[in-house]
């Protein structure tokens, strides 16, 4: 498995942000890692060390879901992103209600 993960991250980090050299700058720019240990994780020749994986995880699904599939949670993913959603939709919601009781409509 461990031979597979630049291909993995490299496979993430292309499906994210694409493979132009903008994309190696940003994402250079989010791990604070130099420009040539970026071009090797997006040329899968070597991963990123564990504080440039969690910052990647941080920024991107692809790489938070490439992460959590590898460990056997892939299901975590769909998870978090309903959780994300939730609070919101709630708070929404209520802001139609009290419209609605507002307008006299419910």
């Amino acid at each position: 498995m461990m031979d597979a993960f630049p291909k993995l991250i490299a496979d993430a980090l292309h499906h994210e942000w694409g493979s132009s050299l903008s994309s190696r700058k940003i994402v250079s720019r989010i791990t604070n890692a130099n420009e040539r240990a970026v071009k090797n994780w997006f040329e899968a020749r070597n991963g990123p060390s564990g504080e440039n994986l969690v910052e990647l995880m941080r920024h991107s699904d692809a790489v938070l879901e490439a992460m959590l599939s590898a460990s056997g949670r892939g299901g975590r993913l769909q998870a978090i992103k309903l959780e994300t959603m939730e609070k919101p939709l709630r708070e929404l919601l209520s802001l139609i209600d009290h419209e609605r009781r507002n307008a006299g409509l419910h």
